[in-house]
């Protein structure tokens, strides 16, 4: 099974852990894009800081 890899946050101020995850098939009229490099937008930093209420785990930049 191919796998990418992702940067996931556990819990605010904790930090980030590598992990695995199986590659998403796209559906219907949709594309499935390889991406080489994702940023951290500034809402993803009030995230980890516990500033914004969030689902964790989260993926930050996803």
């Amino acid at each position: 099974m191919a796998v990418m890899v992702a940067m996931q946050m556990d819990a605010p101020h904790t930090p980030l852990r590598r992990i695995e995850l199986p590659i998403p098939h796209p559906g219907a009229s949709q594309l499935l894009i390889a991406v080489i490099a994702c940023g951290v937008w500034r809402t993803d930093l009030h995230v980890a800081d516990g500033e914004i209420p969030a689902r964790y785990p989260v993926i930050p930049g996803a």
